[in-house]
């Protein structure tokens, strides 16, 4: 028996390779529970507290999650619910924090930063080194976790997707929610250890990207990778300029940019203020230099 309320709740899509068990670690300290919703037959593995595991939904990962909770309200029970893709690795330890962490900055739909050795789309959902969260416009569709609040408003949207990908929901998510209290968790992140956007045909990955155009044009949203606050170890939002927080940010994914120099123009696009960046002064920005050798000046 656990020796914690579990507040949190986890719905895996999970396939023979995936990989959820590696999350699970005490029972008894766990702050969650665990819902295996199937694609196809999964091992049962050791017995274990606070684990389910459904009936085979066949299908993509959003028309499984679709059905499931049309039929079954028991995630109604918790604060918040997590739904990752099976192919994360973590540890308990790594979801028990992104809970706490969540629930402590009162995000209504957010997501574990991703392991600076993981396959990723986005640079935002990238682990940032100087943060131990940020409030972001984006929440990838990889591994969203809502407040039970927020994913009652938001469950009729998975109606939008007919291919069961669900691209595009995590650019609509974000605008429904008024683009507050949604933000990436730094300070818990996962490794993404599959490539990203395998589609099985081509035929197939045409469909995803035309729904997923389809839903941020007839709901004129787009993705937004700003991050518009960063929170430190207090669990404060940081005090910062714009240009300030622009090169917190910079520094904390600077591994990024050795990686990808173009990331820098993409991490700058996106942070650039409503009013445009300032013009240059013509006198330049005159500035004191280095002390010179000796202490003279």
């Amino acid at each position: 028996m656990s020796s914690i309320e579990r507040r949190n709740l986890v719905i895996c899509r999970a396939g023979r390779r995936s990989l959820h068990t590696t999350w699970l670690d005490d029972a008894a300290t766990r702050t969650w529970d665990l819902y295996l919703c199937p694609y196809q037959d999964v091992a049962p593995g050791q017995p274990d507290g606070g684990v389910v595991i459904g009936d085979v939904i066949p299908g993509p990962k959003w028309s499984g999650l679709r059905q499931l909770m049309r039929d079954w309200n028991g995630w109604r029970d918790y604060d918040r619910v997590w739904l990752p893709d099976d192919d994360l690795f973590a540890t308990q330890g790594t979801i028990d924090r992104m809970f706490e962490l969540a629930d402590a900055l009162s995000f209504d739909l957010c997501a574990p930063a991703l392991h600076e050795a993981s396959y990723y789309a986005h640079f935002s959902t990238m682990r940032n080194r100087r943060c131990v969260a940020r409030h972001t416009g984006f929440v990838e569709i990889m591994a969203p976790c809502f407040s039970k609040r927020a994913l009652d408003g938001l469950l009729p949207t998975l109606e939008l997707t007919t291919t069961g990908w669900g691209w595009g929901l995590d650019s609509l998510w974000p605008k429904l929610l008024d683009y507050r209290h949604v933000g990436v968790i730094d300070a818990a992140p996962v490794l993404h250890t599959r490539a990203v956007g395998a589609f099985r045909d081509e035929a197939l990955g045409r469909r995803v990207h035309e729904e997923s155009d389809r839903i941020m044009a007839s709901h004129d949203c787009g993705q937004v990778h700003t991050t518009y606050a960063a929170f430190d170890r207090t669990l404060r939002s940081m005090d910062l300029s714009s240009d300030a927080l622009n090169v917190l940010l910079v520094d904390g994914w600077r591994y990024l940019l050795d990686a990808n120099p173009r990331a820098l123009a993409w991490i700058m696009a996106f942070q650039q203020p409503r009013e445009g960046w300032p013009s240059y002064p013509v006198a330049g920005t005159p500035a004191g230099g280095p002390p010179m050798a000796g202490g003279r000046s």
